[in-house]
């Protein structure tokens, strides 16, 4: 499985969850989002647990969203290795 390059690991605090993933905040001016499919490596597994609100998460930041200028994270242990 080929896995979008990491520009840097980043580390924040989950701010909210939603149907399609969470909201990381951590050192930039948007939050970062971790979408449902950057949660676990395995991409069968249909409703991954997220982290509880206010936890601190390591996470791999992926790129920025075009327009927004959101980050774009995963969590995945293959992205954080």
């Amino acid at each position: 499985m080929m896995h979008d390059p990491v520009l840097r690991l980043v580390r924040g605090v989950v701010t909210r969850h939603e149907a399609y993933g969470f909201y990381l905040d951590f050192d930039e001016p948007v939050e970062g989002l971790v979408v449902i499919t950057m949660v676990v490596d395995d991409p069968h597994l249909a409703n991954p647990d997220f982290p509880p609100v206010g936890a601190i998460v390591e996470a791999a930041l992926l790129g920025y969203a075009e327009g927004t200028g959101q980050p774009r994270l995963s969590t995945r242990p293959a992205d954080l290795a």
